[in-house]
């Protein structure tokens, strides 16, 4: 009896304090709102008493009072623009010619390949020397663009295959009809392709173009919606050609019309039919069936007027706004090939630097020499990193941030000089090393890491930010150990070897 009693007196002790506690926690509250109460009377009985000058000044007092309190609390609270973990923006785009150009000279002087960029800058005057407007066609596989295009042209030669897209190529067609149009009818490889060049090729070409037509024949995917969507962001004037419609009764064609036009609102849809080959039945004068094909007729009248309608409506507009594209696809080239020169440039100099800093160590020739060797050149990497990527580094902050490295060094560095040890005792004919061949393969790998770190953190935030870097250069350090070490051994047993 008492075994089965003594395990639940502790619960009934804690049941009875917490009753204990909710019963003080009441009282405290009840006492709390009492002196509340007392003290709002007192101060009504108060202002009962003030004139009304009085009581508009202090009801004044009042509300200014609580709108400061709130914009303070709003000012604290508010979250910031820039977190610790976000990234900063990339540089502005160049907004106008005359500054891509002159992007466009520096970056030449300064080793950058501008040939893409250049060549984008001269598609854009070829483009502008011609009357003709460019119209892009695109669509999943199969919708039947290349057969469109072939409906609105005549041309015969363009490929088209049913069983499977054909498009893997920009191809341009023209497309005159007598009087004011003279159109170019652009077939393209779908936005979405698996094929990640032929993708980045249709992507540039719907910025190339003056009005982008989207061809489906059907209820859209999730795909073409992300597409479509993708299209819409170039800012292009934009058109859905519903395709195939010969495939639907006349209610499923209204119905499959009002649906889309209600997904896509502000984008104009337009039932179309490409031609191609149809079969029928043919019944000779004996009263014999047979089946034979001919032309389907196309239906592509309510598309062109909305083509030729859309360009008279916006005739300035349209020209403006492709070039405007344009001169923004060049920056974004030259951009890219901008990060591509620093990246290399930049995995020369950790290199350069390493090197450096692996020489300095096998020739240290007392403790701690090595130290204050790998210190100034720290510091010379990190600049020559900012330097290259632009970027204004204070020498205070330079030398801070290599303090901050160091520690973090410090504290992995008999790890990295006892598998530095056993790694190069590892190759024939090494024996027992010299301390300064096992540091200079280790500051090899800390050197390595350090610059990469810097040079990530440069190219995604624009700024050297140590804390960042930092992170990085962990991460860095931590990954690949015996891998590295071992590279950095046979680099090390060769300056060894030279030196000899």
């Amino acid at each position: 009896m008492t075994q089965q009693q003594g395990p639940s007196s502790p619960k009934r002790v804690l049941r009875l304090l917490l009753v204990l506690a909710l019963v003080f926690l009441s009282l405290l509250m009840l006492l709390l709102v009492l002196q509340l109460t007392e003290s709002a009377l007192s101060v009504w009985q108060m202002l009962d008493q003030l004139s009304p000058t009085l009581l508009v000044l202090y009801a004044l007092g009042l509300f200014g009072f609580s709108l400061a309190v709130f914009v303070l609390s709003w000012l604290l609270l508010r979250p910031s623009k820039h977190t610790a973990g976000d990234r900063e923006p990339k540089p502005p785009l160049p907004s106008d010619r005359a500054a891509f150009e002159a992007a466009l000279e520096q970056a030449g002087l300064q080793g950058i390949d501008t040939a893409e960029a250049s060549l984008e800058l001269q598609e854009l005057d070829r483009r502008i020397g011609q009357a003709s407007r460019y119209v892009a066609f695109f669509g999943t596989v199969s919708a039947g663009k290349s057969a469109l295009i072939r409906a609105i042209t005549g041309e015969q030669g363009i490929q088209v295959d049913p069983r499977a897209g054909t498009t893997r190529r920009i191809t341009h067609y023209r497309f005159a009809d007598g009087e004011d149009a003279d159109l170019r009818l652009t077939d393209a490889p779908g936005i979405l392709d698996v094929n990640q060049e032929h993708a980045r090729i249709a992507r540039e070409e719907a910025r190339r173009a003056h009005l982008v037509i989207y061809v489906c024949d059907g209820e859209l995917t999730r795909d073409q919606h992300r597409e479509l969507a993708m299209l819409q962001g170039f800012q292009r004037p934009l058109l859905v050609a519903l395709n195939k419609q010969d495939r639907y009764s006349e209610q499923e064609l209204s119905a499959i019309l009002t649906r889309l036009r209600e997904q896509l609102p502000g984008i104009t849809v337009i039932p179309v039919q490409a031609g191609g080959k149809e079969t029928i039945i043919r019944i000779d004068a004996d009263g014999k069936e047979a089946p034979m094909e001919r032309e389907r007729a196309a239906k592509i009248d309510e598309l062109m007027r909305a083509v030729q309608g859309r360009i008279a409506a916006e005739q300035v507009s349209l020209g403006e706004q492709r070039d405007e594209s344009l001169i923004r696809l060049s920056a974004e080239k030259l951009q890219q090939a901008t990060q591509e020169h620093r990246l290399q440039e930049s995995e020369k100099l950790v290199r350069q630097y390493t090197r450096k800093a692996m020489l300095g160590a096998m020739a240290a020739v007392s403790p701690g020499t090595d130290v204050l060797i790998q210190g100034y050149l720290g510091v010379q990497m990190v600049k020559a990193l900012s330097r290259l990527y632009e970027v204004k580094a204070r020498e205070v902050d330079v030398e801070h941030f290599i303090d901050l490295a160091s520690q973090n060094v410090g504290k992995r560095m008999t790890l990295l000089l006892a598998l530095t040890g056993n790694v190069l005792k590892a190759f024939p004919g090494v024996g027992t090393v010299t301390g300064g061949l096992v540091h200079a393969v280790a500051y090899g790998m800390i050197f390595e890491g350090l610059g990469n770190a810097v040079a990530k953190t440069l190219q995604e935030s624009g700024s050297l930010k140590p804390l960042q870097a930092l992170d990085y250069f962990e991460e860095t350090i931590s990954g690949n150990l015996e891998s590295r070490a071992k590279y950095y051994a046979r680099l090390a047993l060769e300056e060894f070897s030279g030196k000899r």
